[in-house]
């Protein structure tokens, strides 16, 4: 039998001297520069992960959490090859699909449509190319992002780092890198991670309340449960009336009349939502007391009541914020303020930048080394002063990279206290971060090396740019706390590798497994 290879399919003939094509993982496209580089950035990629170790790591893992989730009553059997071979193919697919899905900026949605046109995309992310291509739906992927806890994405992380900035016995990198990376020295900066919410004006509140409870009801209803009330769909539509008439009223009115015509309309809005609200309660009931005539599982229906009973629980306190800001005209403060009816530990964060002076998310500690590498990113549920994440930061480092990381630190002056200096002079850790005292600056920044590090610090800027930007996105996609420490931690192993693949290496590894 005798092979050749042509520039899109591999032919072989056989002994009856008939020719065969089949069709290789990836076309050969020309002309196009851009498909050329993102090409070679996801089959170095590829090779990273597999070469790290990463990929083997966690396919092991999730043979293990196999095993423990058996129990006793399995004690000393063990998987056949075909499920080990099932549960290899998808936890490689889940690996590679979250992460080509943070690398090109898509929700899941546009990443499986992506995914399907895509025949890079489909060699990357391991798609059997049997005929007909299966890809992971939108939920698929979802699920596939959320299963893996993020204690074990901190674990890959780690170890990609910790294979980058390791040498061979001969002096060379591990991964074929010109130079093996160096964490030696740190840059930290904290930022907004912005979340999925609009500004938190008042009557949107209400407006978000009564879409929320309509689109419940409806649910319930779709579902052969139905108590006596107008057509659901009037109550959004006289609320969304009453939102736009109160966005005119800014425009048009002013003075006196602007006041009355927004106090108007909010009492109007008031009455509207004390009417939805009711209906939702007798819609909660009906669905606790029925649910099991309707084609819902119990967990279904609990899901519905529970989105009810959150917008109920807080909807006083909408009401009241909205009465107190609006028609009493009296200032509520930040702490007790409602920013969001579904994202409740989202925060007022005051940056006193241009383009912005506040901010509504959580805080982001990025850790960032020379090369660019996201060494640490750190999500913090309540807004802290930047002295008091410095140590903690470190201790985090050392504990996941050992000693020798850390030995340099540099922060802008958010960072500095009396206190942290003592810590870093225990800890025999360089101290770069710059002295609050103005003439203390001065005297520092005459130092040649203080100088170059804090040239250096302004590029941590322009990576938490990069990072929010093309990595986070607009906002963090996700609702809850926990899944939103889990995306970061993904969008940092995402970020990590990308630079990875494009730093310049001394020779191309060869492929294995």
């Amino acid at each position: 039998m005798t092979y050749t290879l042509s520039e899109n399919a591999l032919s072989f003939a056989g002994d009856e001297g008939i020719q065969t094509l089949i069709r290789l993982p990836l076309p050969i496209i020309k002309g196009n520069k851009d498909y050329a580089k993102r090409e070679a950035l996801l089959q170095r990629m590829d090779e990273l992960l597999r070469v790290s170790g990463v990929e083997d790591s966690f396919l092991t893992s999730e043979v293990a959490l196999v095993y423990a989730d058996w129990g006793p009553s399995h004690a000393g059997k063990s998987l056949s090859d075909c499920r080990i071979a099932s549960i290899h193919r998808h936890a490689k697919q889940s690996l590679r699909c979250t992460v080509a899905r943070i690398l090109s900026n898509e929700s899941h949605r546009d990443f499986s449509v992506h995914l399907a046109e895509s025949a890079l995309l489909q060699w990357f992310c391991g798609i059997d190319l049997d005929g007909v291509i299966r890809v992971p739906s939108k939920s698929s992927l979802q699920r596939m992002e959320a299963e893996v806890g993020v204690e074990r994405i901190h674990e890959l992380h780690a170890l990609l780092l910790t294979r980058a900035s390791s040498t061979e016995p001969h002096g060379r990198s591990s991964l074929g890198l010109e130079e093996p990376v160096e964490l030696s020295v740190i840059w930290m900066d904290s930022t907004c991670a912005q979340l999925d919410i609009h500004f938190p004006v008042d009557w949107l509140l209400l407006r978000d309340a009564v879409k929320t409870l309509i689109k419940s009801i409806k649910t319930i209803r779709k579902h052969g449960l139905k108590e006596r009330m107008p057509t659901p769909e009037t109550f959004i539509a006289q609320m969304n009336a009453q939102a736009m008439a109160m966005s005119a009223s800014s425009r048009r009115e002013q003075g006196p009349d602007k006041k009355k015509a927004r106090k108007k309309i909010l009492r109007t809005m008031k009455r509207l939502v004390k009417k939805v609200r009711q209906h939702a309660q007798r819609y909660r009931t009906l669905l606790e007391e029925s649910w099991n005539k309707t084609a819902l599982t119990q967990p279904m229906a609990q899901r519905i009541i529970d989105r009810i009973t959150n917008v109920l629980t807080q909807l006083p306190d909408a009401l009241k914020q909205a009465h107190e800001r609006i028609i009493g005209e009296r200032p509520i403060a930040n702490k007790s303020k409602i920013l969001s009816l579904y994202q409740p530990h989202a925060h007022v964060y005051v940056r006193g930048k241009s383009g912005a002076h506040l901010e509504f998310g959580l805080q982001l500690l990025i850790s960032e080394s020379a090369e660019g590498f996201i060494i640490d990113s750190h999500l913090i549920d309540k807004i802290t002063n930047d002295s008091q994440l410095l140590m903690p930061a470190i201790t985090r480092l050392r504990e996941t990279f050992g000693p020798t990381i850390a030995t340099t630190i540099v922060t802008d002056r958010g960072f500095t206290s009396a206190a942290n200096n003592k810590a870093l002079a225990k800890a025999t850790i360089t101290n770069g971060t710059l002295p609050r005292n103005p003439d203390d600056l001065a005297n520092a920044l005459q130092d040649p090396t203080m100088r170059r590090l804090h040239r250096r610090r302004a590029q941590t800027e322009a990576r938490i740019g990069i990072f929010k930007g093309q990595f986070l996105g607009d906002h963090l996609p996700t609702k809850n706390y926990d899944s939103q420490k889990r995306f970061v931690a993904w969008a940092a192993l995402a970020h990590n590798l990308w630079v990875l693949a494009r730093l310049k290496q001394v020779t191309a590894l060869l492929a294995t497994g």
